[in-house]
């Protein structure tokens, strides 16, 4: 005969991976209470689990105080396998939203394609009558907007000149950078700053500002982005900065941003 010892510890993480297959067969939102009960569990030990399984984005809580999984993980699996992107846009929604209501602008996370293009995965919108907003689902080249230059700048570089060989530079706007030597620049300056902006190239009266998101290699799984409007710019470059970075520094392994230390004393962005 095997005896099994299960101490707290063991007693938690079985009781964790519970509560996510319970999750991933229920549909509607659940009470406290109710899970409460059906585990037989005190509330304050359920609270407790429920609190880590909403702190790493794998379920969502309503304004009516119900309990579910979040509706990314149903449809595009736990990211377990190695693709991280779905855990990110889970986990990094909240923290969004929290950015967008410091900053009083539109933030975006957008993730790089196999081709080469910055897709937009998720965003919190900004709640100004003007404001900067991109379509879900839409992509663009990465060479002209500062989510694409802060992924580019965490590629080997013999990726990085795959991906702009493969893009015809072309001139968006009156300001838009497009000859190689002048766009491989600005990529470099990410890579030490740590952030990339973008003012006009993309969009005109549009300010782009992003980081990158990494995973433990340092390979760039996502870039998180502050969309302002032009005019306002310059007044929440500085605070949109250290806010962008206190957010990311927030993630939870395997996640990490390259961001400068210090971004007062990083180069300005010509």
């Amino acid at each position: 005969m095997v005896f099994t010892y299960m101490n707290d510890s063991v007693r938690s993480a079985a009781r964790v991976l519970d509560l996510l297959e319970f999750f991933a067969a229920t549909e509607q939102g659940v009470a406290l209470t109710t899970i409460s009960s059906m585990f037989a569990m005190p509330k304050s030990s359920t609270l407790g689990l429920l609190r880590t399984l909403l702190s790493r984005g794998y379920i969502e809580r309503d304004d009516r105080n119900l309990y579910q999984l979040n509706p990314v993980f149903r449809s595009s699996g736990f990211g377990w396998n190695g693709d991280l992107a779905a855990r990110l846009i889970a986990l990094s929604k909240p923290a969004m939203d929290d950015l967008c209501t410091e900053v009083g602008e539109t933030v975006i996370l957008s993730v790089l394609t196999e081709d080469g293009r910055v897709k937009t995965v998720a965003k919190s919108l900004a709640q100004a009558v003007v404001r900067y907003d991109l379509e879900l689902g839409e992509s663009h080249p990465a060479y002209c907007s500062a989510m694409g230059r802060a992924m580019l700048a965490c590629l080997p570089r013999e990726r990085r000149d795959e991906i702009l060989a493969s893009t015809p530079l072309d001139q968006r706007t009156p300001f838009t950078v497009y000859d190689l030597d002048g766009v491989n620049a600005r990529i470099d300056q990410a890579a030490e700053q740590g952030f990339a902006i973008v003012e006009e190239e993309f969009v005109l009266d549009g300010v782009g500002i992003a980081m990158p998101i990494c995973d433990a290699t340092g390979a760039p799984v996502a870039a998180l982005d502050v969309g302002c409007v032009a005019s306002r710019y310059a007044a929440k470059r500085e605070a949109i900065l250290a806010a962008m970075r206190t957010c990311i520094e927030q993630l939870p392994p395997p996640f990490s941003s390259l961001v400068a230390p210090d971004a007062a004393t990083a180069k300005e962005h010509a």
